[in-house]
């Protein structure tokens, strides 16, 4: 599958275990996440695939640092121009002037923190807007910033108003495939991670979509919330 229609104007690129998405709009195309690196031919692909080329990438939103989501960064920003969102934490990792961290893996699944450390390295690339949590901050496609720290420094989430609301959680949680939210194999519990889960409880969003996991098609803020449930018990 190489683009699966999310709501209208908003796609996902490939299927998990590795997502990212396009918001088609009248300013262009915004691209949240570019996937693993070296896969840049796959966006290609699913802009094709709505009528659409890499030229009209107008913005690269990042959620966060790790190569996984940075991957295809440097190679859409080379073709098409576009600039890149990212939050100020993560922004020296993106451009190449701090290590990457690592996931906050629980113990059981210490293999998926070194697998991580062996992928494919992401070119460096220049972020050119920091965003942060700010309702007077504008970014291209409606989107809105949300601080969602824990699985890295920076990590940023974002709504859009379409579709009876989507959100775009990236790594700060993960949905299983009977629609509950978890945190995932990759966010062990820490006091910061439920604080952004618990951050993305509180929003109004009937859609949510995930970095490696199926999209939850309605009810989304809901299923936050029971997790936020049974984190509290």
């Amino acid at each position: 599958m190489a683009v699966e229609s999310i709501v209208d104007g908003v796609y996902q690129i490939g299927s998990a275990p590795v997502n990212s998405f396009l918001i088609d709009g009248d300013e262009g195309i915004v691209l949240v996440d570019t996937g693993l690196p070296r896969t840049e031919g796959l966006i290609a692909k699913a802009l094709a695939g709505i009528g659409r080329s890499v030229g009209d990438v107008t913005a690269i939103v990042l959620t966060h640092s790790h190569n996984d989501h940075t991957g295809n960064a440097a190679a859409v920003k080379d073709e098409s121009g576009a600039e890149v969102y990212a939050s100020r934490a993560d922004a020296p990792a993106i451009q190449g002037e701090e290590k990457t961290p690592a996931p906050p893996v629980p113990f059981y699944a210490l293999p998926f923190k070194w697998l991580v450390q062996v992928l494919p390295r992401a070119h460096p690339v220049t972020v050119d807007h920091l965003v942060t949590e700010d309702p007077k901050l504008h970014l291209p496609g409606g989107l809105r910033p949300l601080d969602t720290p824990g699985h890295t420094p920076g990590h940023t989430s974002y709504l859009l108003g379409r579709g009876g609301g989507v959100a775009f959680v990236g790594d700060a949680a993960k949905a299983t495939k009977s629609g509950q939210v978890v945190r995932g194999y990759f966010n062990r519990s820490t006091p910061l991670i439920d604080a952004s889960i618990r951050h993305l409880a509180e929003q109004d969003f009937g859609v949510a979509v995930f970095g490696h996991s199926p999209s939850i098609r309605s009810g989304a803020a809901g299923a936050f919330r029971q997790l936020v449930e049974s984190i509290a018990d």
